[in-house]
């Protein structure tokens, strides 16, 4: 064990800048995800202690259905925030599986791998826990501004807990760990396939099975809930979560299938050149991307929203739980596009640092430097707004058997709808043009490295 330390610490020093890049855009990462996952947590929490303990009529007659709300928006927000966790332990993967890879072929055993892999994103991880606790703390004065149930949330009702913060701190390095050591299958394997920058197998049918089974699900569910009571409202939020989860599962294999039809219509270098990159490594386009999907899918069931706020002759009480659902949309939709372009600005600067050795050879070769930023801009603009349609679609197709169709057919149901997915297109672009001086830095350094 101690030779494992000893050799991640060197290889960490003669990664040089880039390392020191990934792992800060690595710690980044965790933090927010850490930060946001306890925010949600601490809000549902604030949610359940006043169900068991209303202050006011209003709360003892709604609170429990405040309870389900913030489940499903629970349930609408940690799987894109555990999906930027593991991206977070992927950064920089290309260029360690290089140099692992050659470590294998030096003779240095897969336990020994695994081991390096596992201290340098745990300790990532760890860092980036500690990082979101702290940040977690100051976002706790901004929730308290949110207003619900006709008053405003105390911190010590949003206030998580000790042992809560603990399991935080204990349960990122793990995450981040578990996904660092997943990443490895390829170096194990196949040491001299990676060193020699094989390209992968294309993605298996099955996902799309797998992903249509999990919308199915949901749809069934939603049909006969209403026959076996309450107890079977825990089984639909599950439902829902098992089916936005698919998407991951999905995406990638999508995105295959539309570089392949972009390849097919390509007329210019930077067209050609964009498809081919998808086509290459269609998961990590899905990493720049993919936020901004799992958003859209959020986008999708929140476009019901103005058919229950828009009540003519509602109650005082109706109205603030009307007001309630907007704000609270509103709210899991904004930390939603949050997410969207953090993950997609952090695995653009990724994959600049992963390509350094292509997009030098490139640069040598004579390619200019604006047809390398059309390309990059290609590569995001095009997937970013099949995936963020396509899964709009997918939750409006899941929901229709408890609502239907009437989300695009009430203009401003549709309205609010692609209103949405415009600044969620928005968002992440410019998350990922913030990348640009990244790509100059590259691209200044006429050496091609061999990392």
């Amino acid at each position: 064990m101690k030779a494992v330390l000893a050799l991640a610490s060197r290889l960490r020093a003669a990664g040089g800048s880039d390392t020191r890049t990934t792992t800060a855009l690595a710690v980044l990462a965790f933090a927010v995800s850490t930060a946001l996952t306890l925010s949600v947590v601490g809000g549902l929490l604030g949610f359940v202690g006043r169900a068991a303990a209303p202050r006011t009529e209003f709360e003892r007659m709604n609170a429990e259905t405040y309870v389900i709300l913030a489940w499903v928006a629970l349930v609408l927000l940690v799987v894109p925030i555990v999906t930027l966790g593991a991206a977070a332990a992927r950064l920089g993967v290309a260029r360690r599986d290089a140099r692992l890879a050659t470590l294998r072929l030096l003779g240095v055993t897969p336990g020994e791998v695994v081991g390096l892999t596992v201290v340098e994103t745990a300790a990532q991880g760890l860092a980036g826990a500690l990082a979101g606790v702290v940040l977690y703390g100051v976002l706790l004065p901004v929730w308290t501004l949110v207003p619900f149930m006709g008053s405003h949330f105390s911190v010590g009702e949003l206030w998580v807990g000790v042992p809560a913060l603990l399991v935080a701190v204990l349960a990122v390095p793990l995450l981040a760990a578990v996904s660092g050591a997943i990443s490895l299958r390829r170096v194990i394997v196949s040491p001299l396939g990676v060193a020699r920058r094989q390209t992968p197998r294309r993605l298996a049918f099955v996902r799309l099975l797998v992903a249509l089974a999990g919308l199915g699900l949901f749809m069934v569910m939603s049909m006969v809930a209403g026959q076996f009571g309450p107890a079977a409202i825990a089984f639909l939020v599950g439902s829902l979560a098992v089916a936005f989860a698919t998407l991951n599962v999905v995406g990638p294999w999508v995105l295959g299938l539309f570089a392949r039809v972009q390849l097919w219509r390509a007329r210019t270098p930077a067209r050609l050149l964009a498809a081919r990159r998808l086509l290459d490594d269609p998961k990590a386009a899905w990493r720049v991307v993919g936020g901004l999907g799992l958003a859209g899918f959020v986008a999708g069931c929140l476009a019901l929203l103005p058919l229950f706020t828009s009540g003519a002759e509602a109650s005082p009480d109706e109205r603030i739980l009307f007001d309630d659902l907007a704000t609270g949309g509103m709210l899991t939709l904004a930390i939603a596009f949050v997410l969207a372009a953090v993950s997609a600005g952090i695995a653009q600067a990724s994959a600049v640092l992963d390509r350094r050795r292509e997009l030098a050879l490139q640069h040598l070769a004579g390619v200019p430097v604006e047809l390398q930023h059309e390309v990059r801009r290609r590569e995001v603009l095009g997937p970013l707004l099949f995936v963020g349609v396509g899964s709009a679609a997918a939750a409006l197709v899941m929901l229709s058997p408890l609502f239907g169709f009437i989300a695009v057919q009430d203009p401003r149901s549709l309205g609010l709808l692609l209103g949405c997915l415009a600044g969620g297109v928005l968002l992440v672009l410019g998350a990922t043009e913030a990348t640009r001086p990244l790509l100059r830095q590259v691209l200044a350094e006429p050496v091609v490295r061999p990392d």
